[in-house]
């Protein structure tokens, strides 16, 4: 039985996972909506579907396996609770929500609903991932440091706070999520941002420099740094960890450990898809391969968020699910 699919948004990350799925022998693209009607004309001549520029239509009119919502941070309304009503399983990119309680929102229908989510963190599905998270789950870790030093997208939204919640949201939420996922939960953190470099770029009111110290639950302390200044190249990212006598770092040669032969990283496991992992979800009904559905995805957010509202009072902000213990 074929695995029918629609989407919410058409755009470039969206288009990603069709060309993914249209190599999958039992999914099936029905539907494309975007409000851009062209963009999702274009999807549709590619990957087939209907097209419509109504979330609400689409919903009222296909019998969907599964949905994905390709949207920007601001865009994020009713579809997934409507969504998870009708027992839709459903794949979002991040950022998944503008804030907190509609994320909450959220959380509740599909909880309510039974549904499947991934979110689309799909750096947790790499092999250097993994071997990071294998490598440190029998270590203490002392102290876990990243970065992510880029460029400013030319996407216009982009560019505003209010709509995507600036870098840490928006973009340098994968690296959040890879500290979560290697070292676990965040308590508090305590942020400062400031726009120094790119103040005369015009319609840009997000922060060009971030730096935010975390207080994780099992006593590890960290530092996150991330800036959208480097235009012209020069970018970089990593993460290093400290413990007992040695530095690990974690990035996309896989672990690698300092002094040599203080420890040993581990085998390299093979990199998964996240659109095949969630096809074979819905397939079995067995969700245990997802490796970050929308609570786990909403608790990364929590930290980008809780970062946001640090920087605006210059005090520490605990995480909102840490608060709820």
């Amino acid at each position: 039985m074929a695995i029918k699919v629609g989407f919410v948004g058409a755009g470039g990350r969206a288009r990603s996972h069709m060309r993914a799925l249209a190599g999958i022998e039992d999914a099936e693209i029905v539907a494309i909506c975007d409000v851009n009607e062209e963009t999702a004309q274009s999807a549709s001549a590619e990957y087939g579907g209907t097209v419509y520029t109504d979330h609400h239509d689409m919903l009222d009119s296909e019998d969907l396996t599964a949905m994905y919502v390709v949207v920007p941070t601001f865009a994020h309304y009713d579809a997934e609770i409507l969504a998870a009503q009708q027992g839709v399983h459903m794949l979002l990119e991040k950022p998944i929500v503008p804030t907190m309680e509609k994320g909450v929102e959220i959380l509740e229908a599909v909880q309510k609903a039974g549904v499947l989510t991934s979110v689309g963190y799909q750096i947790r599905y790499t092999g250097w991932a993994k071997q990071g998270r294998e490598f440190l789950k029998d270590k203490t870790v002392a102290m876990a440091m990243t970065h992510r030093w880029g460029g400013l997208p030319g996407t216009p939204w982009w560019r505003v706070m209010a709509q995507s919640g600036g870098q840490l949201v928006e973009q340098t939420t994968h690296q959040v999520d890879l500290l979560r996922y290697l070292v676990g939960e965040v308590s508090e953190v305590h942020a400062y941002y400031a726009t120094r470099a790119l103040n005369d770029v015009e319609n840009l009111d997000i922060p060009d420099v971030y730096a935010v110290t975390m207080q994780y639950e099992n006593g590890a302390v960290g530092t996150l740094s991330s800036s959208c200044a480097l235009r012209e190249g020069g970018g970089d990212s990593g993460i290093d960890i400290l413990m007992r006598d040695m530095r690990a770092t974690v990035w996309a040669d896989g672990v690698t450990v300092f002094p040599d032969g203080a420890a040993a990283p581990g085998d390299m496991p093979e990199t998964e898809d996240i659109d095949d992992v969630f096809m074979a979800a819905i397939r079995s009904g067995d969700g245990s391969g997802i490796l970050s559905d929308f609570e786990d995805g909403l608790r990364s957010l929590d930290i980008s968020l809780a970062a946001n509202k640090s920087a605006e009072t210059g005090k520490p902000e605990r995480t909102y699910f840490s608060q709820k213990r």
